[in-house]
């Protein structure tokens, strides 16, 4: 269209010449020449003299273009200013008098309402003309295409200026609207300053294509460096100009890309290490975008400060900019090289004052290129907010170890003579994503909507992706500061040697000044914090802590100190067992929880209940049942300092190690609990008085496992010295010693057995069990792991895409997997007998008949992967192993004995194996079983099904016993599965026979489709997970297309895995916005599991979910399960 505009604008201009009609067309086009050179009114006011020249050279190269009648502009010199027409040739008037148009003229309301325009009448040779511009419709159409605002600008030969005289009309609603604004990037229309970009040449190309040239490429198809390239590649670009959607040129760094307006850029790209800003050398490229962020960095002492772009595809620093965009881009450059001044010197004078900083600004000049010859405290004041947050995003992508820029003296002097305010370009970002409906763009993915705890909980992490209702901001910006949580200085553990860890409770002192470590002070609070610090730092009285002094008498005991209470309740031996002890005038009794020094000061008080308390040759002594502290569980630094762990550990203790008394109260989940989800309830469990904790959980450090507590309770013997630890240790080690049973004869200096017990697990003659992979070694040696062949030369132009294969590495090589248990048949079971006759029951061995696996026989690694991962091969071998060695038990038969199919019998339950053929290693051959393999096989048939449940002597009574659990069918719980997918996870409960998936919620059609397909009883919601949680929350009893919500009890399971590109360690963008909405879906999945609290949960992702943000995530996801009284665990599972 507009070309045809164009070519109808240019017949029209050609008609008129050739008639002798020749009507001028002088019309300026932003202000904006067409090299690029920026012009305005007041330039030419300005200019004088030289304006005039200008103006008189313009109109002869005006004449000499309508001459020739050409329709292409001619060069033009640089200074000077132009006017142009829609066909870009020029017409000049015939003589030195201006002939008015025929067309009609513009009224005051027309030009009113395009933009305050503006007509000048100008004097000539002492006369007053007025012109006026031709008004066509063609051209109208034209100008309202190419450009969102026209500027009139009527110059004469003399360029000389008189004022406007454009009669007054009364006309107030017109003349009162403001004047229109750009919706990208916020300029006014009718500035005079605003620009347009003059577009990209003809051989530019798109950024893909570009950044596949080889004239950017830094590695030869053959170098190492190439396929180990994991950032985003880097770029220089030169003669640039940054625009926004509509071609408006703009400026970068005033918050646009922060609210998320779509900017793009052009110019000449160039290799990384070109530091040349010509443009030879360099790749054409346009609309490079849109912008995702843009960076200084350069502090570290060298000339000038890089500033760079990223896009979706690259890294881009720029050089030099276009001459059209350079006026905007000086402005930038004064305050950036200012920050870059700032970071540089208060990162090596950290102590020093606002008038040091003053006087290294003013006495630093700037580097050649930039037209500013000297800064000021004016322009460090003007551009302080800038300066500020530049500071800020340095802090933020600083290591840990590294102070703040930001807490500095001379800056919070600059931030309070300033008056700047402190993250705003966090806010302003925060501000995009709240109202989405302010950004010109696709809409975007929803805000998780959470439960009040999960909210607490993930605020911090997730900040920017969860939901606040109005009155949580209000809270939010009341209630006192919180830490983050989150940030690698928040996760440390504290110091215990500093001022105010010595002041804590914990570390024994009064907890009067609430300070936190100092080594743990969140960046994210610092600034605000500073002022108070130094306030406060003042106050704390250098006391002794009474820690101190307590480590010189600990050893010794102090009579004074400790006495008992009453008279002993017990005598057992020579303990003399107490009710109660009153230390430093606190009386304790059994059953108290106390507070306990440790022996190096820096270490927080250990915390434990007394479960007994005695006196013998050793002194005053106590039994402690630890408790442990929320930060020595996997939870870490997210767990709530106040809330406690029981643990299988004690010990005994002298009682003068006792610090103090302490208030520990259990939290039990209440009988309402499943109805009581979703409910607003406080994050804090108790008062923080520094001797108040709660538990609700017992945790179990080996597999990182929370249970409800055990409910052991104490006989009324020995109910003065009852720990619950000790009875479950030794339950756990009374189940662990290996006992035999049923003795059969004695021989041979043995006594055999026909049964063997451990861990609750029966083993009798003729079993199968698993035996640890160094239990026995076979005849057979293991071949070595086959190496991979040599690659031979190929040809590249042939396989472009061999170098993917150039590494040896082979990723989930299986060569690294455990080796799989041994399997073999018990023969016999037997102790040796001792010199006085009696057995030797410690030391029990079984003598094993072995099987091979395919891959133990001479076929090595290969026979396995043709072979069902059951078979196994019957062999005479024997040897004798310790019953220790042996890890479980298993059920091996005889293929040919089976009732059933192979397949039946290896799916109807774990450890089955059989065997077809024996193998004989001596001849390396397969070989018919012998008749006691196979008869053993039959008479032991079905003795390892249900692992440990067959107690009978014979397989008749050992089936029966094994019937009667499979009769007992569980009903199916009623199961929820959220980001369902087309039903894997829901069709691998169904196969368990675990759960019915009564409702499934998927959002994309085609895999809700086929979900629907495979479980016609199941209702499938094809709508955002967030939106129905909101719907259910808020009572509703259907969705807005009548399918009925799972209300409150409803739900028994909720499954799901929750997307994870944003997790995945594929995902080389996994910090972008879009991952992080994400991944906030995890927080919408815990508030389903909070509002139903359904009977059992179960969360699937990628592995790297574990490890993500220094398992921050898993963290506040188990976190949030224990808050909520789940019992819970994670793993990683071996899935290949």
């Amino acid at each position: 269209e507009r070309y045809l505009a164009k070519v109808k604008a240019l017949l029209h201009q050609e008609l008129s010449a050739e008639n002798g009609d020749v009507t001028p067309l002088l019309r300026a086009s932003n202000g904006c020449s067409k090299n690029g050179a920026y012009g305005s009114d007041e330039d030419s006011e300005r200019a004088g003299p030289d304006g005039e020249e200008d103006s008189a050279m313009e109109m002869e190269e005006a004449a000499a273009s309508s001459s020739s009648s050409s329709s292409v502009p001619t060069p033009r010199a640089r200074k000077a200013r132009r006017s142009r027409s829609n066909g870009e040739s020029k017409k000049s008037p015939a003589s030195s008098r201006v002939t008015r148009s025929s067309g009609r003229q513009p009224t005051i309301l027309s030009i009113f309402s395009k933009g305050s325009n503006k007509r000048k009448s100008e004097e000539v040779n002492g006369e007053v003309k007025q012109e006026a511009m031709s008004v066509e419709k063609e051209e109208e159409e034209l100008e309202e295409k190419e450009q969102d605002e026209k500027r009139i600008k009527i110059e004469t030969k003399e360029g000389s200026e008189i004022k406007d005289e454009i009669t007054q009309v009364k006309t107030t609603p017109p003349a009162k609207t403001t004047p229109p604004k750009c919706v990208d990037c916020r300029q006014y229309l009718d500035d005079p300053d605003l620009k347009f970009f003059q577009g990209d040449p003809d051989d530019a190309l798109e950024e893909p294509e570009m950044l596949t040239d080889e004239r950017l490429s830094l590695f030869d198809a053959n170098e190492d460096g190439f396929e180990s390239y994991e950032d985003l590649p880097q770029h220089k670009v030169t003669s640039f100009s940054v625009y926004d959607k509509r071609g408006h040129l703009c400026p970068f760094d005033t918050g646009l890309i922060e609210r998320n307006i779509e900017l793009y850029f052009s110019g000449a790209v160039k290799p990384i290490y070109d530091d040349n800003p010509c443009l030879d050398g360099g790749v054409r490229a346009k609309k490079l975008g849109p912008i995702n962020a843009w960076w200084i960095t350069g502090f570290d002492g060298g000339e000038k400060a890089l500033i760079g772009f990223t896009t979706a595809f690259a890294d881009y620093i720029l050089m030099e900019p276009s001459e059209e965009y350079a006026p905007i881009f000086a402005l930038m450059q004064e305050k950036i090289y200012m920050s870059k001044i700032v970071v540089e010197f208060l990162q090596n004078n950290r102590d020093v004052s606002y008038e040091d900083l003053l006087n290294k600004i003013e006495t630093t000049v700037p580097p050649a290129g930039l037209n500013f010859n000297r800064f000021t405290e004016d322009s460090l004041l003007r551009h302080a907010q800038f300066v500020v947050e530049q500071v800020e995003s340095y802090d933020e992508a600083g290591d840990s170890d590294e102070p703040p820029v930001l807490i500095t003296p001379c800056m919070r002097d600059l931030i309070k003579l300033a008056g700047v305010t402190l993250g705003k370009r966090r806010a302003v970002r925060r501000q995009a994503i709240r109202h989405p409906t302010k950004i010109d763009k696709d809409k975007g993915p929803t805000k998780a909507t959470t439960t009040k705890l999960v909210y607490l909980i993930f605020d911090t992490f997730f900040s920017e992706q969860i939901e606040k209702d109005e009155k949580e901001d209000d809270k939010e910006n009341a209630m006192k500061r919180r830490r983050c949580g989150v940030c690698e200085v928040c996760q440390q553990p504290e110091c215990g040697k500093c001022k105010a860890c010595q002041n804590m409770v914990k570390f024994g002192g009064s907890g009067r000044s609430k300070q936190a470590c100092l080594q743990r002070r969140c960046p994210n609070l610092a600034v605000r914090e500073a002022d108070e610090d130094e306030e406060v730092d003042d106050n704390i009285p250098e006391m002794p802590s009474p820690k101190k002094m307590l480590q010189g008498r600990k050893k010794k005991q102090n009579k004074s100190r400790i006495s008992w209470v009453g008279e002993p309740i017990k005598s057992d031996g020579k303990k003399d067992y107490y009710q109660r002890v009153c230390i430093d005038s606190e009386t304790l009794e059994v059953g108290d929880c106390v507070s306990v020094s440790p022996d190096d000061p820096t270490k927080p008080l250990y915390l434990a209940r007394v479960t007994a308390m005695w006196e013998d040759s050793s002194g005053q002594m106590f039994h402690a049942h630890w408790f442990c502290p929320g930060s020595d569980t996997v939870l870490g630094a997210t767990s709530d300092p106040l809330e406690l762990f029981l643990v299988d550990e004690c010990e005994d203790m002298q009682l003068s190690y006792i610090h103090g008394k302490v208030k520990v109260i259990y939290k039990a989940p209440s009988e309402n609990w499943s109805m009581e989800g979703g409910l607003d309830m406080e994050i804090k469990m108790v008062e923080d008085d520094g001797r108040t904790y709660f538990y609700q959980m017992w945790y179990d450090q080996e597999y990182a496992r929370f249970e409800s507590p055990p409910k052991t309770q104490p006989t009324e013997d020995n109910k003065y010295k009852f720990c619950m630890s000790c009875t479950r240790l030794d339950e756990v080690r009374h189940k662990e010693i290996p006992k035999v049973a049923e003795p059969l004869e004695e021989g041979d200096g043995k006594m055999f057995y026909a049964m063997a017990t451990k861990n609750g697990v029966q083993y009798r003659v003729g079993d199968g069990v698993y035996l640890l992979p160094d239990a026995f070694s076979f005849s057979m040696k293991p071949a070595s792991p086959a190496k991979r062949p040599k690659k031979e030369a190929v040809d590249e132009e042939l396989h472009p895409e061999h170098y993917r294969k150039y590494s040896e590495y082979i990723k989930g090589s299986n060569l690294d997997a455990p080796d799989p248990y041994r399997v073999g048949r018990v023969k016999e079971i037997f102790c040796n007998i001792r010199s006085n006759g009696k057995p030797n029951e410690a030391d029990i061995k079984l003598r094993i008949c072995k099987f091979y696996r395919p891959e133990n026989t001479h076929k090595s690694m290969k026979a396995s992967y043709h072979a069902d991962i059951n078979l196994l091969y019957w062999s005479d071998e024997e040897t004798t192993v310790d019953f220790r060695a042996v890890q479980g038990r298993c059920t091996v038969v005889y293929g040919e004995d089976l009732t059933e199919s192979i397949q039946d019998y290896s799916a109807g339950g774990l450890d089955r194996f059989y065997f077809l053929e024996a193998y004989n290693a001596k001849t390396k051959s397969f070989e018919d079983p012998p008749n006691h393999a196979r008869s053993s096989g039959n008479k032991g048939k079905g003795k390892g099904k249900g692992k440990g449940k067959g107690k009978g002597k014979s397989s008749v009574s050992c089936e029966q016993s094994e019937q009667e659990p499979a009769e007992l069918k569980l009903p199916k719980l009623r199961t929820l599965d959220v980001f369902s997918g087309c039903g894997g996870l829901s069709e691998g409960f169904h196969q368990a026979g675990v759960s019915e998936t009564l409702w499934a919620i998927e959002m994309w059609e085609p895999a809700a489709q086929a979900f629907r397909l495979n479980n016609p009883g199941t209702t499938v919601f094809t709508e955002d997970c967030n939106v129905l949680l909101k719907l259910v929350m808020s009572g509703e009893k259907t969705n807005s297309l009548g399918q009925k919500l799972p209300q409150k009890g409803d739900v028994e399971m909720l499954c799901g895995g929750p997307p994870c590109q944003g997790f995945s360690g594929m995902n080389r963008f996994n910090s972008r916005t879009y991952s992080k909405f994400k991944n906030s879906l995890v927080v919408s999945f815990l508030s389903y599991c909070d509002y139903y609290r359904p009977r059992f949960f179960l969360l699937e992702n990628v592995r790297n979910f574990v490890s993500f943000k220094r398992s921050m995530v898993l963290k506040l996801t188990l976190r949030c399960l224990v808050r909520m009284g789940y019992q819970c665990t994670f793993g990683v599972l071996q899935v290949g």
